[in-house]
């Protein structure tokens, strides 16, 4: 193994989260960090940052720049209108403003579970947890974690049938179905839940405890309403309209198996979305205009700054000493089912992603694992969960996204994040193993 090179990718992650933790803007980190990754690794500097690096970051805005605008303008129209409003303040005052954490860890959840991406689900319940947070004063720096509690932890990983890419990757190398191994994913999502809200409720009143409160944001819009404007904020049903037709049209696609590709799929339900909601509430939006400008600086910026982190993994993995990590990771001497969670948490880490992390390992080693007798469903199972753990170090993309969207700095909010979809899914991966080595499918 190239010892410089291992190292120089090592140093590139390091310094990527580091520079990130101190504040400094996520494009030019990215590029340094690249840069890093190249020269240690003996890869021509213009071909690794052109191509490796570029083409991973032009390949991602070119697949999501719809998405990413179309969600954050779904956002706007539930925040203008007063509908997310009324969703956070009617969820808190039927089921207790104490229970803000879990009526957000639900929401996600069920979006997730609903097959829409955690890309759309940040921009969609950003503004209702706020109004949750704000009635259960808990600080809104962590937002961020609960929602990625929900929708990025159990639901993308364990939850047999979840259509997360993450559960659905390794169906294509090894016959199996979203719904392989029910039993062990089951009972890891049950130890995921059940962990994650005992962890960061305990996590929530430390930070209350410290003297923390609910400040708004510079751009959140979540002034205090008078009785008299409250009663003008619009029905409960028709707010969460267009977050029923959203769903309801991702849902529809898998029911009916349509065949359209996921990206678009999600774009024609965001659409369809944006039309409700605005046909609905287009009185209470003073200026669409505004809207529609609001919307596009917010997408760019967060999909600009999630590219770049890509971008980061693009020239990483085109790094020969990529390859002898990858080499090392699944060359472990331990029992298979260990060595795939140590293999694929290894390569989910480096890349900062949870699908390229289990691609990888499938593409490399599924054959081989099965040919030495090991269950397909369980292999399925242990490498999906153990794609979620380190996939969502700081570099990982989606807490770059909702770290943007929230104006948070990391040191913010990150440390919610960690605990929510690092530690729970560890505690859920070891579960996993555990139940497996019962013999349980």
């Amino acid at each position: 193994m190239d010892f410089i090179g291992v190292l120089g990718l090592l140093l590139a992650i390091a310094f990527m989260i580091i520079a990130a933790y101190k504040g400094f803007h996520v494009i030019p980190v990215t590029i340094v960090a690249s840069l890093i990754a190249i020269i240690s690794n003996n890869v021509d500097i213009w071909t690794g940052l052109s191509v490796s690096y570029a083409t991973d970051m032009k390949n991602f805005v070119g697949n999501y720049l719809i998405m990413f605008f179309l969600g954050a303008l779904l956002g706007q129209i539930l925040s203008r209108s007063g509908a997310a409003r009324m969703v956070g303040v009617t969820l808190a005052k039927k089921f207790g403003a104490k229970n803000a954490l879990l009526i957000t860890v639900l929401t996600s959840s069920i979006l997730a579970y609903g097959g829409v991406s955690v890309f759309v689900i940040v921009f969609a319940i950003y503004p209702i947890a706020l109004f949750l947070f704000q009635e259960a004063d808990i600080p809104r720096r962590l937002i961020p974690g609960a929602v990625m509690l929900g929708a990025g932890s159990y639901v993308m990983t364990a939850l047999p049938g979840s259509p997360a890419l993450t559960n659905v990757i390794p169906t294509t190398y090894l016959n199996t179905t979203v719904t392989a191994a029910p039993t062990i994913g089951i009972i890891a999502s049950i130890a995921m839940f059940t962990s994650g809200m005992f962890l960061y409720s305990r996590y929530v009143k430390s930070v209350k405890k410290k003297g923390e409160h609910f400040v708004a944001g510079a751009y959140d819009n979540i002034a205090e309403l008078s009785d008299e404007e409250f009663k003008q904020l619009p029905n409960f049903w028709l707010s969460i309209a267009p977050l029923v037709v959203t769903v309801g049209v991702i849902l529809g696609e898998r029911f009916l198996s349509i065949g359209l590709p996921a990206v678009f799929t999600v774009i024609i339900a965001l659409f369809a979305g944006i039309v409700v909601g605005y046909i609905l509430h287009y009185k209470k939006i003073n200026d669409f205009k505004d809207t529609l400008s609001t919307s596009g600086t917010g997408s760019i910026n967060a999909l600009m700054n999630t590219a770049a982190v890509v971008g980061l993994g693009g020239a990483v993995k085109s790094a020969p000493a990529f390859q002898a990590l990858v080499n090392f990771a699944l060359s472990i001497n331990l029992p298979v089912l260990f060595t795939t969670a140590i293999a694929v948490n290894i390569i989910a880490a480096i890349t900062g992603s949870s699908s390229a992390g289990i691609t990888i390992f499938m593409s490399t080693f599924a054959d081989v694992f099965v040919q030495r007798g090991v269950n397909p469903e369980v292999l399925h199972r242990i490498a999906a969960i153990s794609a979620g753990v380190l996939d969502s170090l700081p570099h990982a993309g989606p807490n770059v996204t909702f770290l943007s969207v929230a104006g948070l700095k990391y040191k913010e909010g990150y440390p919610g994040i960690f605990l929510a979809i690092c530690i729970v899914p560890f505690i859920g991966l070891v579960t996993a193993l555990i139940a497996a080595s019962f013999g349980l499918v």
